[in-house]
């Protein structure tokens, strides 16, 4: 199959292009109208397929408590957001309630399934600081635990890509050292720690921060802390979420130009209630939160973040279209099959107005909608 349109994403620019497909894979780029095609998309847009990688769930399909057929929904659903790849993502809960959840979501990333693809976990408790804990549960945080993380890995056949970790309560960066030598990466987040220990634990292997402005202590001008090390520590991929409510666009706006191009990653943080219709009467500012206010997780699509990142928070196309793409693929090392629109990589492609309302999906080639 040859897909081509007037403004195909190729080296971060939308050029002229026909895109051919087989078995899933891109196996040739060519220029505009050389080849005859089965689908003309004219002005439509082409971009690589989107990649979340901080989402609870959706419509009762919950990460911390699998079901394989909401799970399997849940998949189908995501090229509605023009996501074709995910994590799966835990936030606290008991040791027993996670050893339970991991070899589900094992089951779910090993067997086939329409839709997107489920790439790994995303471990967004336990070991997290009380007091910035926002609406994860208060009674299951412990100190960072190298040997209980290593039992969750093993539970999970080895999925587990990312774990959220509150440095400041790392003693000596011990769990940050192992777990990334481990190949699981270390995400800062739900913190109050400090510049200088985010400073630490990014030299000990940390390379993410979880929603950065959300889950820690307040920014000052004169006492530096995680908010100052997302911005300014170039090492560390930095996740936002878009949709303007668990972070002012532009607040959106200083971390995307902070970041630049290549370390922003465009986040949902979707809670299970999330089109769900028992909660969505709720859901009137497209988030949700708790009675006292606390927000626990948004209900934004993929397609709307990177049009809010654009137009709303005012960061350049590139930006906003790597912070979807290719650069949540090199955070969690699947851009050899992941991110850009090259040859030998996954057929993942969305169509798309310059608004990013879809047209089409493909998910490793196959049409979604």
């Amino acid at each position: 199959m040859i897909i081509q349109s007037k403004h195909v994403w190729l080296d971060e620019a939308l050029r002229p292009a026909q895109i051919q497909i087989e078995q899933g894979k891109i196996t040739a780029v060519y220029p505009y109208n050389k080849e005859a095609v089965d689908v003309d998309y004219g002005e439509f847009w082409i971009l690589p397929g989107f990649i979340d990688i901080h989402t609870h769930g959706w419509n009762k399909a919950d990460s911390n408590r699998p079901d394989l057929d909401l799970i399997r929904a849940w998949q189908k659903h995501m090229p509605d957001e023009g996501v074709t790849s995910f994590l799966v993502t835990t936030s606290t809960q008991s040791y027993a309630d996670n050893m339970k959840a991991l070899p589900v979501l094992k089951e779910a990333i090993e067997s086939e399934c329409d839709g997107a693809e489920i790439m790994g976990i995303n471990i967004e408790g336990n070991y997290i600081d009380y007091v910035c804990r926002g609406a994860q549960d208060e009674h299951h945080i412990v100190k960072p635990n190298v040997d209980e993380m290593m039992e969750y890995q093993k539970a999970s056949g080895n999925h587990i890509l990312t774990v959220t970790c509150a440095v400041e309560h790392d003693e000596n960066y011990e769990f940050t050292k192992k777990v990334s030598e481990s190949g699981i990466r270390v995400s800062l987040g739900h913190s109050g720690a400090t510049f200088d220990q985010c400073k630490a634990a990014v030299a000990a292997g940390a390379t993410g921060i979880t929603h950065c402005g959300n889950g820690m202590s307040k920014f000052h001008h004169r006492n530096p802390n995680i908010f100052t090390a997302a911005c300014n520590l170039d090492e560390l991929y930095t996740e936002v979420i878009g949709d303007g409510i668990h972070v002012h666009f532009e607040t959106a706006h200083l971390i995307g130009m902070m970041k630049g191009k290549d370390k922003l990653i465009l986040v949902t943080d979707s809670a299970e209630q999330k089109d769900d219709p028992e909660f969505e009467k709720y859901n009137t500012i497209g988030a949700f939160r708790l009675p006292d206010g606390t927000l626990f997780g948004s209900a934004l699509y993929v397609n709307q973040g990177v049009n809010n990142l654009h137009r709303k928070a005012r960061l350049p196309l590139t930006t906003v279209i790597n912070s979807a793409t290719i650069n949540p693929a090199r955070y969690l090392g699947f851009d050899d099959r992941k991110g850009t629109i090259e040859v030998g990589k996954d057929a993942d492609l969305v169509v798309c107005t310059e608004h990013i309302e879809l047209k089409q999906v493909y998910c490793k080639g196959n049409p979604q909608k």
